[in-house]
């Protein structure tokens, strides 16, 4: 008789073990996961309970609004939108709008976004703030400084990974949050919101001359960085941009009426940019834009520039670009009635206004008394 014991099979031991852990693993995310399913943050997989509560971390909230809100007119940019009121600008389009901004955004995000509100909801108008910054980009650029990152999983059409949205321990942790609010109704952060008609606004900020004064000394003196609000690349690479971003998207959505929008800003900004000598590449680039969409049909540009009851009213401005809801509104009636619509030759015009405008001895007095 054999004395021999039976050999070891490491393999199989190893797979068993593999297999095994992967149960527990399981099992144990298995809570977790519930929790996630049940109290969506995001409203990113649309299982959330109503009422809807929400998180204004825009890059991670608006890919869920853009799948699982109900509207039909969307509104895309940057901080230049966040003050709009979905509710008035529903009433006067006459048809249910939504904003769906990202701060700080490039182009490239803002496509991801449109992107999104097409595959979901196809809406048939967009209202989209065109800013010379979110086109001033190689082409691809997604923005990243101040340590912002851009959840482009959420973006994609790929559901194979998706869960990287379940398993978060940031997610699940303000699923947690939601549910103990639904519970106590008390806010455990003070910053959920549970309406999108005042999510990621900002009108509980400060408005006054004073502000946009000291922004525009502060960056004057370079005690901020002009460059973090543009990138001041060639304008050849700007143009580049815009043809393989901004005109192939309009193109790829012929049956969709687009209204850009050239935002007021402040008129120390404009200032600003005239004596860094960046003003009239932006405007430039800006006409570029006007140029090339004159020649699609579904397109109509909205520019605000020169509307100086907005950029010399400093009263209305936080820094030396964030306006008011003021500016938000005159842009929603402008829109609704169709004035200051422009053209390749009224824009022109315009920046030729501008320009006198900037340069004139009354703004240069406004210039220096600021830095006084």
């Amino acid at each position: 008789m054999s004395n021999k014991k039976p050999q070891r099979n490491k393999g199989k031991e190893l797979g068993l073990f593999l297999i095994k852990g992967l149960i527990v693993l399981v099992l144990a995310l298995l809570p977790g996961a519930f929790v996630m399913l049940k109290f969506d943050p995001y409203l990113y997989l649309g299982t959330q309970p109503d009422p809807r509560i929400y998180v204004p971390i825009e890059r991670y909230q608006i890919p869920g609004m853009a799948k699982h809100e109900d509207y039909d007119i969307a509104v895309l940019g940057t901080s230049m939108i966040e003050n709009f009121s979905d509710s008035y600008l529903s009433q006067k389009l006459g048809a249910k709008t939504l904003r769906l901004p990202i701060n700080a955004s490039y182009i490239t995000e803002q496509i991801a976004v449109l992107d999104v509100v097409k595959e979901y909801k196809d809406a048939k108008t967009i209202i989209w703030a065109i800013d010379y910054r979110t086109v001033d980009i190689e082409e691809g650029a997604i923005y990243s400084l101040n340590y912002t990152k851009f959840p482009e999983y959420m973006y994609d059409k790929s559901v194979l990974n998706d869960w990287k949205y379940i398993v978060n321990h940031n997610n699940f942790y303000l699923a947690l949050k939601q549910f103990r609010m639904r519970r106590t109704g008390v806010n455990p952060f003070d910053y959920f919101v549970t309406d999108t008609e005042t999510l990621n606004t900002w009108n509980w900020r400060s408005f006054n001359a004073n502000l946009i004064r000291q922004d525009y000394k502060d960056l004057y003196t370079e005690k901020k960085n002009l460059y973090d609000k543009i990138n001041n690349l060639p304008l050849d690479t700007v143009k580049s941009t815009i043809d393989n971003t901004l005109i192939k998207t309009i193109e790829k959505y012929p049956d969709t009426q687009f209204k850009l929008l050239y935002a007021p800003k402040g008129i120390l900004w404009y200032k600003l940019l005239d004596q860094r000598g960046v003003l009239e590449k932006k405007l430039d680039a800006l006409t570029y834009i006007v140029d090339k969409v004159s020649e699609l049909p579904n397109v109509e540009v909205y520019n605000f520039q020169n509307v100086f009851e907005l950029t010399e009213d400093l009263n209305i401005y936080h820094d030396i670009t964030h306006f008011s809801n003021k500016g938000n509104y005159y842009m929603a009636d402008s829109i609704a009635e169709k004035r200051h619509i422009t053209t390749p030759e009224s824009f022109r015009k315009d920046c030729e206004e501008l320009l006198l405008r900037v340069r004139s001895e009354e703004i240069d007095n406004l210039a220096a008394d600021a830095l006084k």
